[in-house]
């Protein structure tokens, strides 16, 4: 496989320093080095410094696809896994001037830029409006390249700029395996001023990912990534001293890692099922379950579109779930339990039937309510409710178990709700606008949703678990168990910190659908959740007569206390009407019902 290296403005690196900076990489983790004569690194240093000396027509777009949605989605399953491997690295930090506005960040830029004694603006402009020289140096740079095969492309400075305008342009069957950018300007705004937008249709199908590494303190990149102007890369932020040099980035053990990644694969890691059997544990057990009934909620998602955006996007997960289970093996030297060595290998394993009927409604019910595609959102409509009755019978009961599950779900919705009960498949929130995991016999937690591929972190001891996107996926882990005091959620920081309450009634929401479907099953349902709806009664009633004397009579924390209250009050009705609390209130509450009844036909039997 050829390098393709494409020098910044200046001389075009004639000495190959940035491929002594990659040697260095390499050979310092013990990978060979590459071979000047295998690289492939065209000049094109003349053609940007007189206007108009040289000029050709702009090569054809070559790349055209009518629909590339799925490519699109598998691009991004992709990026997943380079996000994956950099994120175990060392060295790699978050964005710096990129949290800066627009006005300020381009000033900033643009000053730094012409700041740089070396770095010459106007070779950049003449790139970037000149249409001649852009064809010239882009026909140039095709001369250079096979008709056919797969590359790795690396783009520094204003090759980068280049590289990302060559994309769409590459021979037909030349593949781009890897495309690496690093200290570019290419999202600076004076670069694109009074000139066509670069690349504005990212080829998806042709390159497989796309990682722009950058100094914060480079001054040529205002330390800014390229996401924002270009939505195919992903950026990454590493310390090199704020020197802009092509030879210093590529010998950054990240950036020459990653590309050893792709020029020296290795083999990856065999997996050890042991000859013993191995009981998959409950949390492995419960995700497992919720993979599973991800796919059923896809089957059942009407909406063509919706529904393949769906499967990629659970298929996404999936990938994390797999990475996170060879890492953990890798670490610990353990064999796998036969359903994870399974699901390694790249297929779903089937559901052990180990949960009783009981243990089943609680996790189909928060399943049926939770996005399990999260931090993607994707409207399924009543997709969750049709699964519901196909993964009851993947769990050994009949059909009709998992009709009766979407019914008791669908009774404490339109009780409850104003506007025609919560939505299927999404994540119930809390105040805070965080999302419910259960944590084990010690009650509701709550957890910070974890981005795309990042694990949530967990207080109470919970290790963070399963696809990361997939906090919702959590929260059947343990069980809705609660402790008979008041239900105060915890919300969990991102750090792990000291959570602060919050007092959810959406949480009881879930345990009070799984009591109602547990009654309607003829299963023994949790009395003791009477007492833990009322203590939130009375605690939210508390703060609302408290608040209500200096705050606005609107104030948005009076509008949520409210809202909660609501919410307890129609599911204390609703527990009184399906006979949920306990036994002797019930019963005391059906005497005073009889009792009233008597004395009503009593007084309309007397004569007027």
């Amino acid at each position: 496989m050829r390098i393709v290296f494409l020098h910044g403005i200046g001389d075009g690196d004639p000495k190959m320093g940035w491929l002594e900076g990659l040697n260095r990489g390499l050979t310092q983790a013990g990978h060979p080095p590459v071979d000047p004569e295998s690289v492939i690194a065209p000049r094109y240093q003349s053609k940007l410094k007189t206007s108009g000396a040289v000029s050709a027509k702009v090569p054809p777009i070559t790349y055209k696809p009518k629909h590339d949605s799925s490519g699109r989605r598998g691009f991004e399953r992709r990026q997943g896994k380079v996000q994956r491997k950099l994120g175990l690295q060392s060295g790699v930090r978050s964005f710096g001037f990129d949290r800066l506005p627009e006005a300020p960040l381009s000033v900033l830029q643009e000053a730094a830029i012409n700041s740089v004694p070396w770095y010459d603006l106007p070779q950049v402009k003449r790139y970037m409006q000149n249409e001649g020289t852009r064809g010239a140096i882009l026909q140039h740079i095709l001369d250079f390249l096979p008709s056919s095969g797969d590359i790795i492309l690396v783009g520094h400075s204003l090759g980068s700029v280049i590289a990302i305008d060559l994309l769409d342009n590459l021979h037909e069957n030349l593949h781009v395996r890897r495309f690496v950018t690093i200290g570019s300007p290419a999202s600076s705004r004076p670069l694109h001023e009074n000139s066509d937008r670069l690349l504005k249709k990212f080829p998806y199908e042709r390159v497989d990912d796309w990682t722009n590494f950058f100094d914060n303190r480079d001054l040529v990149t205002g330390g800014r990534g390229l996401a924002s102007t270009f939505p195919g890369a992903q950026d990454f932020t590493i310390d090199i001293g704020g020197k802009h040099g092509a030879g210093v980035y590529l010998g950054d053990p990240v950036v020459s890692g990653l590309i050893a990644d792709v020029l020296y694969p290795t083999k990856a890691v065999a997996l050890r099922e042991s000859g013993i059997a191995v009981r998959l544990a409950d949390a492995e057990a419960s995700v497992l379950l919720s993979l599973h009934f991800g796919h059923a909620v896809q089957r059942h998602v009407k909406n063509k579109d919706a529904a393949a955006r769906y499967a990629d996007a659970l298929s996404a997960q999936q990938d994390e779930l797999v990475a996170q289970v060879e890492l953990a093996a890798t670490a610990s030297n353990t064999a796998l339990a036969p359903e994870l060595f399974e699901l390694a290998q790249g297929s779903l394993p089937r559901l052990p039937h180990r949960w009783e009927l009981h243990e089943a409604v609680r996790e189909l019910v928060v399943l049926s309510m939770t996005n399990l595609v999260e931090p993607y959102e994707i409207d399924v409509d009543r997709a969750p409710k049709d699964a519901l009755a196909d993964i009851t019978v993947e769990l050994g009961f009949q059909r009709s178990t998992g009709t009766r599950i979407g019914a008791a779900i669908e009774e404490v919705q339109s009780y409850i709700s104003r506007k025609g009960g919560v939505p299927w498949g999404r994540v119930l929130t809390a105040a805070a606008g965080v999302a419910i995991v259960a944590a084990g016999p010690v009650g509701l937690l709550v957890a910070a949703p974890a981005g795309v591929f990042g694990a949530a972190a967990l207080t109470g001891g919970l290790a963070a678990l399963g696809p990361g996107g997939m906090v919702g996926g959590l929260a059947m882990l343990g069980g809705l168990a609660g402790t008979g005091a008041a239900v105060a959620t915890t919300a969990a920081t991102a750090s792990g910190g000291q959570g602060q309450p919050v007092h959810d009634s959406n949480t009881l929401v879930l345990r009070v659908a799984v009591e109602h479907a547990h009654k309607m099953l003829a299963l023994p349902y949790d009395e003791a959740l009477w007492y833990q709806v009322t203590d939130l009664e009375t605690h939210l009633s508390a703060r609302i007569n408290r608040l209500s004397v200096y705050s606005d009579p609107r104030s948005s924390a009076l509008e949520t206390l409210r809202s909660g209250q609501y919410t307890v009050n129609r599911l204390l009705a609703f527990m009184l009407e399906k006979g949920l609390g306990p036994k002797t209130l019930v019963a005391a509450e059906s005497e005073t019902d009889r009792l009233l009844l008597e004395e009503t036909r009593a007084l309309e039997s007397k004569p007027s």
